[in-house]
């Protein structure tokens, strides 16, 4: 179900008219940021922070773990609601930023955690055919770094605040370039650092206070969790074949529009969780695959050639961005599509009937093939992509299917 759509600004909330600086802090429900609420408002007065001026602020992106909201909602939501610490829910209105963000819950007493607002990261990789790569933290910067800084903009306006990230001693390179976006009004601040904290020290700090071992906090499909926290992820989801089928509903069709899109990187998902042997995850994400709409989708692919640093001109042995073009032939169950796809010619071991595919490594080239997966993609390409498709591959036919 839907968040209801609240006013950006709510009433009767003047905070611009006290001089005294704000205590922002940034609250992903991770064990850094959650220990360092637990060691600042367990004695407010030995930090130097008065709870009165804090304000906990939590970008809503949809797919966590069950688990990291049953532990936030348990341990930490009463302490923040104890110290009457102003506590605000907020996420995206859509997937364009004119479409504002929504508050969901503001409030000293918070009572519950929202799973969602009105558009997720979930939904928008699906409709995109996308998953988050290891490249860049696109995805958190859409769905957190601009949620709260548009939040603060329209809310603390000339306020000076100290903005609260939870960046331990292991995210020195992720401190240094948040100092970068202090300004007049924001002063970034890393307490962790400063206490000389590791993870490993947020998470005793926890189990010493509740007596739990809080895990990480992460989108169910993070790129990031198949590296050192693999053994963890692939615990948890051997723990809740159901979140782990989630993620490989998400991931499958990523696959089949790009063979680059595996969760991993060099791995997807599926091939961890087989070789880790959670068949009750596999199957289930199999009996759900077979359950779902399925279309088969024209992919084209260009890629150009990058300009060569001394020259400036476009050097054929390197690799520069990359164009997509997708389009829906054919809806229905997946025998359907697939028996639909079977009947224009012989598809790959992946998938894939290739109409075109170009030598590798040699700049500009043109991927064009067919495939079936599941429904939902919507369809894509730029305005000028027929355009280059013609410069480069000499047409712009598009087969009669």
């Amino acid at each position: 179900m839907s968040a209801p759509t609240l006013p950006l600004e709510l009433p009767n909330r003047d905070i611009t008219a006290d001089a005294s600086p704000l205590h922002v802090v940034s609250w992903g429900l991770g064990v850094e940021s959650s220990a360092y609420l637990v060691e600042v408002l367990s004695d407010p007065d030995r930090h130097g922070v008065d709870p009165s001026t804090m304000i906990v602020l939590h970008a809503v992106v949809g797919s966590e773990w069950a688990q990291t909201y049953t532990d936030a909602e348990q341990f930490l939501l009463p302490l923040l609601a104890d110290r009457g610490v102003r506590t605000v829910q907020l996420a995206r209105g859509g997937p364009h930023e004119s479409d504002g963000i929504v508050v969901l819950d503001d409030t000293t007493r918070p009572q519950r955690l929202h799973r969602r607002g009105p558009w997720t990261l979930a939904e928008e990789s699906k409709l995109s055919g996308t998953v988050p790569q290891l490249s860049h933290r696109r995805c958190s910067l859409k769905f957190k770094g601009w949620p709260l800084d548009t939040w603060i903009s329209a809310n603390l306006g000339d306020r000076p605040y100290e903005h609260v990230i939870g960046y331990s001693v292991e995210e020195l390179t992720r401190a240094k370039r948040d100092m970068v976006y202090a300004t007049a009004t924001r002063s970034p601040s890393h307490p962790l650092i400063s206490w000389g904290w590791t993870r490993d020290a947020c998470s005793a700090r926890l189990l010493a206070e509740f007596g739990v071992i809080f895990a990480k906090s992460a989108c169910l499909f993070c790129p990031y969790s198949g590296g050192r926290s693999l053994n963890s992820t692939l615990s948890r989801m051997r723990e809740s074949p159901d979140e782990a089928a989630i993620a490989l509903l998400l991931e499958a069709p990523a696959i089949a529009l790009n063979p680059r899109s595996k969760l991993f990187g060099t791995h997807s998902l599926l091939e961890r969780l087989v070789a880790d042997g959670n068949t009750l995850a596999v199957d289930l994400f199999h009996a759900r695959l077979a359950q779902q709409p399925w279309s088969v989708y024209e992919v084209r692919r260009l890629h150009f050639a990058a300009r060569g640093k001394e020259s400036g001109r476009p050097d054929p042995l390197r690799k520069g961005t990359s164009w997509r073009s997708v389009r829906t032939l054919h809806t229905g169950s997946m025998n359907d599509a697939c028996a639909w796809l079977a009947g224009r010619g012989y598809a790959d071991d992946d998938g894939r009937l290739w109409l075109r595919q170009d030598l590798p490594d040699v700049y500009p080239r043109a991927e064009h093939f067919l495939v079936a997966t599941t429904a939902g993609i919507a369809p894509k390409a730029r305005p000028s992509f027929g355009q280059q498709w013609q410069r480069i591959c000499g047409d712009d036919v598009l087969m009669d299917l």
